[in-house]
Order: structure tokens, then C-alpha cells, then sequence
């Protein structure tokens, strides 16, 4: 009996120490990508937090950050797999909001503002007072709006023949390099920083004003009856450097 005892207690010890170790190289792997993140070496960042992931697939952290990494080496299909599943796994609101709203940033650069409002609007249900989201959304919904609007144009010029395909060209060229502009600054985003799965300790938010050419793409692309609606939105700073959420142990 005393045997059987004995074993089962250093069995059960020797699965704890385990445990413990595991989570103690998983930190510690996170800490190292986030230290090469801030050094803006996104891909050895992306090294480390996918190592973190090997030793605990299950927790926020590893995903949110890898996702983060991804997002500014401009992979944004794998970005956006990373922060889909960051956001089933949060633990808690303001992680959630985070992922969420990284979600519709990674859209935006995709060039597809539909899914990125949905994910923004889905943020927001979250935390309905992030005034960062809020913005990226109303912006999105006018990308939306202008893609629409493109997509008829094209359409309509489609269907007329003759010497009209010169000048559709370069009407499409324009329009090309209008989209170019706007795809330089797609929203804010909450950048990976996170040492755990925690509440975000500090928000910073460094904002800047969007590029005149680009406000006025988007309100030529807007009826005379929105224009006023949209200038508010705009004049808010909607294109801003990256918001951080960094988290202490």
C-alpha cells in the first residue's frame, strides 16, 4: 500500500514538474518573440511565438502575437488565420476586441472593407466605446461604398464599345492608383506585445491625419448628401499609426 502510494505521489509530481516547465518555455519563448518584435524583426518573432505554439497551442497569446508579426511582414492571409483563432481563444472582453479589430485591419489590406466592417462592427459589440474602431469602421463602410461604385462604374463602361476603351483605361489607371494610396494606411492595429493572455496594462494610441489626396478619393467616390457626414469621419484622424496593447507579466 505504502508502495503504491509513494509511486503515485512521484508520479504525480514528476507530471506537475512537467507542466510547469512547459509553461515556464512557453513565456519564455513568447518574451523572445516579443523582444525581436520590438527590434521590427517580424520574421525571428514569428520564429519564436510559432516555437511558443508547438509547447501550448491552446492559449491567446502565442496566435495574437504571431498574428501581429505576420500582419507587418504584410502576410495577411496567415496573419488573419492566426488572429481568427486568437479571438476563439480569448479569455477575456478587451483581448477579443483586440483580435477582432486586427481582424478587420488584415481585411482592409486585403482590400476587402466588406469583411473588415463586419469584423470592426463585431469588435464593437464588444467594446462599444473604442473610438479606434469605431473610426476604421465608418471608414470601412466608405471603401465599401467606393469599391461598389468602382465595380458599376466598370460595368457600365464594359458595355460601351468603340473609341470610349482608350479613355476607360486610363479612367481604370486612375482609379487603380487611388486604391493604391488607400491601401497605405488601412487602419489602426493593436499591436502583439502581449507577454500573457491578460488585460492589456497600457493602451497607446499615436495618431496621425489621413493624406489630403487620399480624403478627397474617398469623397469624390460619395454623393453631395454624405459628403458633409464623411468629412467628420475623416477629420478625425481615421488613419493612425499603430495602437499598441502591451501586457506586464
Amino acid at each position: 500500500m505504502n508502495t503504491k502510494i509513494i509511486f503515485l505521489s512521484f508520479l504525480i509530481a514528476f507530471c506537475f514538474s512537467n507542466v510547469m516547465s512547459g509553461q515556464e518555455n512557453y513565456r519564455t519563448l513568447v518574451y523572445e518573440g516579443n523582444q525581436k518584435f520590438n527590434g521590427k524583426d517580424y520574421d525571428g518573432a514569428s520564429s519564436k511565438y510559432m516555437e511558443a505554439l508547438k509547447t501550448n497551442e491552446k492559449d491567446f497569446t502565442a496566435h495574437y502575437n504571431l498574428g501581429n508579426a505576420l500582419y507587418k511582414s504584410k502576410k495577411y492571409e496567415e496573419a488573419k488565420a492566426e488572429f481568427d483563432k486568437a479571438q476563439k481563444l480569448s479569455q477575456t472582453l478587451p483581448d477579443k476586441t483586440a483580435a477582432l479589430h486586427n481582424l478587420g485591419n488584415t481585411y482592409m489590406q486585403m482590400n476587402q472593407p466588406e469583411k473588415a466592417a463586419d469584423y470592426y462592427k463585431q469588435a464593437l459589440k464588444q467594446d462599444p466605446y473604442n473610438e479606434a474602431t469605431r473610426k476604421n469602421y465608418e471608414i470601412a463602410k466608405l471603401k465599401e461604398k467606393e469599391k461598389q461604385q468602382q465595380q458599376k462604374n466598370e460595368q457600365n463602361n464594359s458595355g460601351k464599345g468603340g473609341g470610349g476603351n482608350d479613355q476607360n483605361k486610363n479612367d481604370d489607371q486612375k482609379g487603380d492608383q487611388k486604391d493604391q494610396k488607400q491601401d497605405q494606411g488601412s487602419g489602426q492595429q493593436n499591436e502583439g506585445k502581449s507577454d500573457k493572455g491578460d488585460t492589456p496594462k497600457d493602451n497607446q494610441n499615436d495618431e496621425g491625419k489621413m493624406p489630403k489626396n487620399l480624403e478627397n478619393a474617398i469623397l469624390d467616390k460619395v454623393s453631395e448628401k454624405e459628403k458633409e457626414t464623411a468629412r467628420k469621419i475623416l477629420n478625425k484622424n481615421s488613419y493612425s499609426v499603430p495602437q499598441s496593447n502591451e501586457k506586464d507579466w
